[in-house]
């Protein structure tokens, strides 16, 4: 009689527990479609600067905070809300007082997720706009460049950063950047990428000259760079 009672209680346990389960895996693929939903609209913004509009915005917006509904510790879409606030503060939607909002966000993002490349970068990116590079934008480039020494996202946004603030980098700021463009060289793509932002600044000359003197200056793969960008 015990016996039973202890298995029929054990079935109900089971029962409640796979209830549980089932409801949590529903609402975090309910969230998964949202934030697809949202993120889209980043996608979208960033390859058509015209699409960014006050109710694509709202749109975008409307749908991270149901997928933070259905999944509210989930970090990247706590990093993606910011990201989103951040357009509407571009689009003029929301206020540049909002700014600290999407500081927070990503802030929070980084607590639970601190080897997350993209989140530094963007707080590095953002500080650095607000208050140029200071101590704690350096912080910043320096966990993103610690969590994605080698990526694509990172390579390119630091090395935004220093020519946005070229004028006032330490020499430490300096060193930092030639290592980037001297890491670029393992990737044809990613030194084009380095010269083509270099460029955008008129530092372009200072890639060539560091080129033509790198010990990979013969490198066939490089030599069509240089001489599509430093001839």
């Amino acid at each position: 009689m015990k016996t039973n009672v202890v298995f029929s209680v054990l079935k109900i346990i089971t029962g409640l527990m796979c209830l549980c389960l089932t409801t949590i895996a529903f609402r975090w693929g309910i969230a998964n479609v949202y934030y697809f939903q949202a993120n889209s609209y980043i996608d979208e913004w960033s390859y058509e600067r015209n699409s960014l509009t006050e109710i694509s915005y709202r749109k975008a917006n409307g749908l991270i905070k149901k997928a933070l509904y259905y999944h509210p510790d989930h970090n990247h879409y706590v990093h993606t809300y910011g990201r989103i606030m951040h357009w509407g503060v571009i689009a003029g939607v929301e206020t540049v007082s909002n700014y600290q909002d999407v500081k927070s966000l990503y802030l929070e993002a980084t607590v639970t997720r601190p080897n997350w490349s993209e989140t530094w970068t963007d707080l590095a990116s953002l500080n650095a706009y607000l208050y140029g590079v200071t101590d704690e934008t350096r912080e910043y480039i320096a966990k993103a460049r610690a969590t994605g020494h080698f990526t694509e996202h990172v390579m390119y946004t630091v090395s935004q950063i220093y020519l946005d603030n070229w004028d006032y980098l330490s020499n430490e700021d300096m060193r930092n950047y030639l290592q980037i463009i001297n890491d670029s060289y393992l990737k044809e793509y990613r030194l084009a990428q380095q010269l083509e932002l270099a460029k955008n600044y008129d530092k372009d000359k200072i890639i060539c000259d560091l080129l033509s003197t790198s010990p990979h200056a013969n490198d066939r793969s490089l030599q069509k760079v240089s001489e599509r960008y430093c001839i």
